[in-house]
């Protein structure tokens, strides 16, 4: 089997900096300054573990340097070819690289990054006139990922990887590439758009589905989860809100204005204590609190990603201290019947600390109503 390798090196780089995405230098630039690092050497590394023996019987076809080498050499393995790219590497060189080794004959074309990188791969197989034809596989690694071609993280990545590996191509269906206009995001407008379809292997319980922008309820019972939660909700204790308009209906009733697609860190009696807050700050802040914070998050509409996407802010050490206890999930009935394979999903980056949120946790889905749901990886 040959497959194809392109690493985008900054992708996610913006998300614990609150930034709303990576794309373009200046975000990177910003997200350096404020102290965040890559992490998506630490995403392949769990992907390749999880492939196992499985990627030493494939051969490797990559660009150079961080941008796949570096990935492949990691996990121990050689590449059959390696394209050149440009240092620091750009999102052109993502365009060149998919293209050229689209046309070396793959036969899976495996890529790490977040919707603009999923762009970028489309651009490139387009180039190549191969879209339709050269199956691709995203492994989850930025902070935007509404579309359909990413694995539910990169554990997930490694297991299909081992099955295409061990079973061959099988079925593969439509999957969309959207993206968002990041300014747009960090105005609080919500932009999306639809850019073209790559390949994807069908695999349900691997992958994460696109994005569903129709399941968050109405209005009414949004307010009815907000009302019903803050009735509970202790007044010295920490609460970091996550972004959607479920969460944003519990703000707006405690009289915070807070954001819709940052994170907020708010004391139970609704004084807010940080709005738009970077991991680092939501850290600080949680380190000088007496007691664990509290997290209260909504799952992604269709996808079912709890943490992970669009709220990287929110870290394993954030979660390791709030512990099941400390997790709270609000989402209207009609989300929860969206979520693709019915499950919800946690990705903070820590697979180990994800498992332990497996088996049952209890979804506020209104007035002084839960249900019990199940978390799966």
């Amino acid at each position: 089997m040959k497959i194809g390798l392109v690493v985008n090196p900054w992708a996610g780089i913006g998300g614990p900096a609150g930034l709303k995405g990576s794309d373009g230098e200046a975000s990177v630039r910003t997200a350096l300054a404020a102290s965040s690092t890559p992490q998506v050497a630490a995403r392949m590394a769990a992907m390749f573990a999880a492939c196992g023996g499985g990627a030493h019987a494939v051969s490797w076809y990559t660009a150079d340097g961080d941008m796949g080498l570096c990935a492949l050499h990691a996990a121990g393995l050689q590449a059959s070819a390696v394209v050149p790219v440009a240092s620091p590497s750009q999102a052109a060189d993502t365009r060149r690289a998919s293209r050229i080794l689209a046309g070396m004959g793959m036969d899976l074309l495996l890529f790490a990054g977040g919707d603009g990188t999923a762009r970028d791969v489309l651009d490139g197989l387009r180039d190549a006139g191969v879209i339709g034809s050269l199956p691709v596989l995203g492994v989850p690694a930025g902070v935007k990922m509404q579309s359909a071609v990413f694995a539910n993280h990169p554990t997930a990545a490694g297991l299909l990887l081992r099955q295409l590996q061990q079973n061959g191509l099988a079925v593969c269906s439509d999957a969309e590439v959207m993206d968002l206009d990041e300014d747009a995001l960090r105005h609080g407008r919500i932009e999306p758009r639809l850019y073209g379809y790559l390949q994807l292997p069908l695999a349900p319980s691997l992958t994460q589905g696109g994005k569903s922008r129709h399941a968050s309820g109405s209005g009414a019972q949004r307010m009815a989860i907000a009302r019903g939660f803050a009735e509970g909700m202790a007044a010295h204790s920490l609460y970091l809100v996550g972004p959607g308009t479920t969460t944003q209906a519990l703000l707006s009733l405690l009289g915070v204005d807070g954001t819709l697609l940052g994170v907020d860190a708010v004391q139970g009696d609704g004084t807010l204590l940080a709005r738009d807050a970077s991991r680092r700050e939501l850290e600080d802040l949680a380190g000088d609190w007496q007691s664990p914070p509290h997290l209260v998050l909504s799952p992604i509409g269709g996808q079912g990603l709890v943490l992970g996407r669009g709220n990287q802010q929110i870290s394993p050490r954030l979660l390791r201290a709030a512990g099941r206890r400390g997790l709270h999930v609000l989402a209207p009935p009609d989300k929860l019947m969206s979520l693709h394979g019915g499950v919800l999903r946690i990705d903070s980056g820590d697979a180990e600390l994800d498992a332990q949120f497996n088996g049952y946790l209890p979804v506020t889905t209104g007035y002084r109503e839960q249900t019990m749901w199940p978390v799966s990886v």
